[in-house]
């Protein structure tokens, strides 16, 4: 490999390592590389020998292959098998496309510069032995239309340039594909019939030629007449091009150099843009279709023994004029013309969105269907980028139809006669590009249900709409083309059900799961150079939540953060290297670049309810509380294992409840849960689902859930959660809000133990005050399983927090942390020892740097000499000693008995004895009301443990809702507590990080 870019120029600096293969047991070998030990077994890249001159560019090569049939049809060939085929022989084959052009260098023999590459079509070497042809051999294809024949030239080329999962036989470009009359779009494999002929059969030269543009948005727009009519111009004076009447011809154009060219920019400006864009391999190509209405053989051609003929630039006449409305083949991927929609997948499972709507537009473009009157109206519901737009794009690709798609936020005016206006004329546009596939996004901003509740009446736009679906059915049944409607929207809840009300069908589009963002990132990076620290599977695991459009920004990014990174260390280096030299040379994207690009998605892509992600807390993190490590487990990690216990319709048990005093890990402990499990992590704070709004609170609690479906497997970690979820009807509240978001809440957690989409969903609770909750949470299903997180009861749990506090300490040799945690009194929390490791790390600091400042009051008081040549500051000055004096030893800081000892002196605990008592008094509370009812309902599982012990306990289902009846505790713990102000200025020591 080369570092840091991908090629670039040797010279007498280059460093070269030479290392043995063994080395790398997942090592590719590049192009035209040889492994010595094994030189029988190198799949030789013929394009490289014929670049270096080793082979003649006209010789044919043949693979040896160990597969049987190939081996039989050579030898069957060789030696006796059976006869050759006579002339005019026929054999039926089942073809297909190509999903990009096969580069002339490797077909062999290599054609003329000036044949037609349309004519090109290609087999398997297999295939070939077993025709009994030669590659290159001329032969007469017949499609499913007897009157249309073609004379091609079959070539054999290797299984790899063959996408993988091909069961045909014969493979041709889709122009070739579609004007033989094969239909692309048809559910079983097409066959069509192989004419052997032995001599070059005469083609006729075409006298005049007539053309016809098919109607798109670039091919009916002036900006880019004079960029096609060039494009289609380079395409017959490049080769000898082989038409009849009736075929279809695709020629591209770059969008964004015709439009600079169209608006007068700088020559020079327009070059240096294009040699960039080239560079980075990135071009707007757009295919524009032509159709041949008509053609004038030349009298001088000898008899048709086929249809078609020879365009000759310097005889033919070519006359373009009118539109043809028709539809055309797919040629986006084969020609690399995909703007800005990515290309076509070839292997869409058949239960998807995709899936849905193509098998409703299809049908919809049928001739009986088009005879009928049956319209297409489909409305694509699914949140922001999640691909809607490059849906419909794929579907009308698909079908051979135009792509029209406007944004209705475009046609919103500032009154609704201009809206109406603008929708009509955008509608009788589609109906001139039909067969066309008319998308019209965010459809919600043409009408609000808001503006309808409040009027009472329902928006004048949708009568409006219903009368252009109308229409364009009309038209569509006149004319035969069929127009498509299909819309998007975000949040089809704010949308009038008048206006729904106007499409017919409804398509959910979901947030990608974790293996469709395998699939999008592998298609985003299949032609970006990755070192080999880069997992796209884990870079999948680690996007949950992230929608189609999220990780093209993510990908976009890193290439980014690549390049500032090597542009960093070329910068140092001094080379003078530029921008477009780093784009010529190539950057290979790390692991690193991945990252940082992962953190500043992550940023954009939080909003007020946050976004989910995978924590970075181990257990070594979680001193004291490994002890309940086994029983949660058991909730998450058994349905993520094992499925199939829960395929029978058992249900799972998602909701753990962590309750005790506070400071004592609770937070720590979800994230160590997620982070073990590989789970993202949700957490959710309860103002952050208040809104001031009427509906929107509980909208917010519905967020949440499916936010944490799109990210499965995934935990939601609610933190205080009796603030959110209190006694319903205890405390009135404005318009009872709390009441209703407890009530969502409960719907959802209901609907998380049995729902299929809820699957890899958990939720974890923490409070401080479980009798404050509503009763109704701690049932069955929802949070049924209670973890009591105590503080620690002695000293050996004590000294395993300290040790995970100070892992990363640099602690004096004379320390010993068991007699400091012996100098702690029980009621320390973890947030407690979290304060005092971190006020010891304080107090050493200042030590060490106190000891800095005595040295330089000595060195001012008696200076010593300084070495010859050198002159020190008078006075020495702290910047100057730290920065040219200064030992290693000297700024290394090693915290000390004593600097515990004077943290713990100032340290005042956040939980007093009397307020441990309280919690003690919950903890009873609920042991006694679970044993009271223990034979009268099912049981539920309450654990208590500490950070030393665990117990489990089994309960009737409504005894908590006893105790919580029987015994109300007071709101204010200063109630129960006498010494409730016991916490002094120290009282924020804790906040740094949760325990």
């Amino acid at each position: 490999m080369c570092v840091p870019v991908l090629r670039g120029l040797v010279s007498e600096q280059t460093r070269f390592i030479l290392s043995s293969t063994k080395d790398f047991p997942n090592l590719t070998l590049g192009e035209g590389a040889e492994e010595v030990e094994n030189t029988a077994e190198v799949d030789v890249d013929y394009s490289y020998l014929v670049n270096a001159g080793v082979v003649r560019d006209n010789d044919c090569f043949f693979p040896l292959s160990d597969s049987e049939e190939e081996t039989e049809a050579f030898e069957g060939k060789s030696s006796g098998g059976p006869e050759e085929p006579k002339k005019n022989e026929s054999i039926e084959l089942y073809a297909d496309i190509l999903d990009s052009r096969i580069p002339a260098e490797l077909i062999s023999p290599k054609p003329e510069d000036e044949e037609d590459d349309e004519t090109f079509v290609f087999v398997r070497i297999e295939t070939l032995g077993r025709l009994h042809l030669l590659s290159g051999d001329q032969v007469i294809l017949e499609g499913q239309d007897a009157a249309k024949k073609r004379l091609c030239r079959v070539f054999g080329i290797e299984e790899r340039l063959i996408r993988s999962g091909h069961t045909s036989e014969i493979f041709m470009s889709p122009c070739l594909f579609y004007n033989l009359g094969i239909k692309p779009n048809s559910a079983t494999p097409q066959a069509i019939r192989l004419t052997y002929t032995c001599e070059n059969a005469p083609l006729c030269t075409i006298r005049e030629a007539v053309l016809a543009r098919v109607p798109t948005p670039v091919s009916t727009s002036k900006t880019y007449e004079k960029a096609f009519m060039n494009a289609l111009k380079d395409y017959f004076e490049s080769k000898n091009r082989v038409v009849c009447e009736g075929d279809v011809i695709a020629v591209t154009i770059d969008e964004e150099r015709a439009r600079q060219e169209e608006s007068g920019d700088n020559d020079e400006e327009i070059s240096n843009f294009v040699s960039l864009r080239e560079n980075i391999k990135q071009s707007n190509l757009t295919a524009v279709y032509f159709h041949v209405t008509a053609v004038e053989f030349s009298k001088a051609s000898p008899p048709v023994l086929i249809t078609g003929g020879v365009i000759d630039v310097n005889s033919t006449k070519l006359i373009q004029e009118g539109v043809s409305n028709i539809q055309v083949p797919s040629m986006q991927r084969y020609l690399g013309a995909t703007g800005d929609i990515p290309p076509l997948p070839s292997d869409i499972p058949e239960e998807s969105p995709f899936a849905s709507l193509l098998d409703i537009a299809s049908s919809s473009v049928h001739p009986l269907a088009i005879e009928l009157g049956l319209s297409c109206s489909v409305l694509l519901r699914g949140a922001r980028g999640n691909g809607k737009r490059v849906l419909g794009a794929w579907v009308a690709e698909k079908l051979g139809l135009c792509f029209y798609d406007v944004n209705c936020f475009d046609l919103a005016g500032e009154t609704e006669a201009k809206t109406e206006s603008s929708l009509r004329a955008r509608f009788d546009i589609a109906a001139t590009y039909a067969p066309c596939l008319f998308l019209l996004r965010n459809i919600e901003a043409l009408a609000s249900k808001e503006a309808t509740v409040e009027s009472g009446q329902e928006p004048v736009i949708s009568s409006v709409l219903s009368e252009c679906l109308a229409k364009v059915e009309e038209t569509t049944k006149k004319t035969g083309q069929p127009v498509l409607v299909v819309a998007t929207a975000s949040d089809p809840e704010r949308i009038p059900n008048s206006l729904l009300s106007c499409f017919r069908h409804e398509i959910e589009i979901e947030a990608p799961n974790e293996a469709n963002r395998l699939a999008i990132l592998k298609s985003l990076t299949a032609k970006i150079p990755l070192a080999p620290d880069v997992s796209i599977s884990s870079l999948a695991t680690q996007t949950a939540a992230l929608v189609a459009k999220d990780l093209v920004d993510l990908v976009a990014r890193a290439g980014v953060a690549g390049l500032e990174r090597v542009s960093k260390a070329t910068t140092v280096s001094g080379n003078g290297v530029t921008w477009n030299d780093l784009i010529e040379a190539g950057v290979t994207l790390n692991a690193s670049d991945f990252d940082r690009a992962l953190g500043k998605a992550r940023a954009s892509y939080s909003d007020s309810i946050g976004a989910p992600k995978i924590p970075n807390v181990t257990w070594d993190d979680v001193g004291g509380l490994a002890s309940v490590k086994d029983d949660i487990l058991d909730t998450i990690q058994l349905p993520l294992e094992h499925p199939e216990l829960f395929a029978s319709g058992m249900k799972k048990r998602s909701g753990i409840l962590f309750y005790g005093p506070p400071g004592t890990g609770k937070t720590l402990l979800a994230k160590a849960v997620a982070t073990s499990c590989s789970l993202n992590f949700f957490s959710v704070k309860g103002p952050e689902l208040l809104n001031m709004y009427i509906g929107e609170s509980e909208a917010n609690v519905r967020r949440v859930f499916q936010r944490a479906r799109d990210a499965k497997p995934c935990v939601i970690f609610f933190d205080e959660l009796d603030s959110i979820a209190p006694k319903r009807g205890e405390k009135g509240d404005s318009g009872g809000v709390m009441d209703r978001i407890v009530s969502q809440i409960l719907a959802e957690l209901d609907g998380m133990s049995s729902g299929d989409g809820s699957s890899d969903v958990f939720v974890i609770g923490a409070t401080n005050r479980p009798d404050l909750l509503d009763p109704a949470l701690l049932r069955p299903g929802r949070f049924d399983k209670l973890l009591y997180l105590g503080i620690s009861e002695d000293n050996d749990s004590q000294h395993n927090i300290l040790q995970a506090l100070t892992r990363k300490f640099r602690l004096a040799p004379d320390l010993d942390l068991r007699k400091v945690a012996e100098k702690c009194p029980f009621h320390y929390t973890g947030a407690d020892f979290y304060a005092l490791c971190s006020d010891a790390m304080l107090k050493a600091m200042t030590r060490t740097a106190g000891e800095i400042d005595q040295k330089i009051r000595d060195w001012n008081e008696n200076p010593p000499l300084p070495p010859a040549g050198i002159k020190y500051p008078v006075p020495m000055t702290v910047q100057y000693y730290l920065d040219r004096l200064v030992k290693p030893e000297e700024t290394e800081v090693l915290v000390q008995m004593v600097d515990f000892m004077n943290a713990q002196a100032e340290l005042i605990p956040s939980v007093s004895p009397d307020e441990l008592e309280h919690y003690k008094k919950v903890r009873e509370q609920f042991d006694s009301s679970m044993s009271k009812e223990k034979s009268d309902a099912p049981k539920q599982e309450i654990v208590q443990s500490s950070s030393s012990s665990s117990s489990m306990h089994s309960a009737p289902e409504s005894s908590l809702d006893t105790a919580a009846r029987s015994d109300p505790q007071p709101d204010n713990l200063d109630s129960v507590v006498p010494n409730g102000k016991s916490k002094g200025k120290k009282k924020d020591k804790g906040k740094g990080r949760s325990y």
